[in-house]
């Protein structure tokens, strides 16, 4: 009980005096010192932190009497407070975040010529690593969808996926996109009544899309200089099962190359409606 109102905000102090008030029901500041042990020195300051708390009255009189609030009522206070608390310091979070993000993103780093490789298993895992490269692209990327991971890209009434806010926010700030989408979708479901309500507002502006049938693993080709390979779920084809993601220029030259060939292939993108 003791360690529980300290996780709710309370000193130890303040934790001995609410009890022994709890206990003692009301009493002056000499009579709760020498039941809580607390130094008469400390009591005042003690007991007017708790009446901002709210957690206990006061009577004035003389000499002075406190009184604990119904428990119900204080750990109602005492949670408003926390979560308050949390509140500022989540904003606080926040402001720091995006400056640091940008004295990180300030400090000069050596070109990416050394080759580097990293892989992930399962679909959340999977999600993690592209989301991680649409945040990190700068320039271009091009991507080859298959189903259902072109569902992630889409925003719809339901909450939208970590995976389009990430693509709308490189959109944002001027990545240029190349998609091309697997065929396969059209017999899964419409891509015009799909796409419509999609970050591809873009589209025709730094987004291109295409259709085509893919007979090879699907991969993306992140700034020129990194390659995600996709590999989808043996026991489920529908599911992104791993990734491999590389850093190798010469490995995403070779896949932006291959990837040139089956864009000049491929059928682009026509919608029969109005884009919402």
């Amino acid at each position: 009980m003791f360690e529980n109102l300290r996780s709710f905000g309370l000193t130890k102090y303040e934790a001995d005096v609410y009890l022994t008030l709890l206990r003692l029901g009301s009493a002056d500041a000499n009579l709760i010192s020498s039941t809580s042990g607390v130094p008469l020195g400390r009591m005042y300051s003690i007991l007017n932190e708790l009446l901002e708390k709210r957690i206990i009255h006061s009577q004035e009189t003389r000499p002075r009497k406190f009184v604990a609030v119904d428990p119900s009522t204080s750990i109602k206070y005492l949670i408003e407070a926390q979560r308050f608390k949390l509140k500022q310091q989540s904003l606080a979070l926040d402001d720091m975040a995006s400056e640091l993000e940008k004295e990180l993103l300030g400090i000069k780093r050596s070109p990416r010529n050394k080759q580097f490789w990293t892989a992930a298993v399962g679909a959340g895992a999977v999600l993690d690593i592209i989301i991680e490269q649409l945040n990190m692209v700068n320039k271009e990327m091009s991507l080859t969808v298959g189903y259902p991971e072109f569902s992630n890209y889409v925003r719809s009434k339901k909450p939208e996926s970590d995976l389009a806010k990430a693509m709308l926010r490189a959109l944002e700030r001027g990545v240029k996109f190349r998609m091309l989408i697997d065929r396969v979708i059209n017999s899964e479901q419409s891509i015009d009544e799909t796409v419509k309500s999609i970050t591809f507002r873009y589209l025709g502006k730094n987004l291109e899309c295409r259709i085509t049938t893919f007979s090879s693993t699907l991969f993306d080709v992140i700034d020129d200089d990194m390659v995600n390979i996709k590999i989808n779920s043996p026991i489920r084809k529908e599911e992104l099962f791993a990734i491999v993601h590389v850093r190798d220029k010469k490995l995403a030259m070779e896949m932006k190359g291959y990837f040139d060939e089956v864009w000049n292939k491929a059928e682009p993108l026509k919608l029969c409606g109005k884009l919402d």
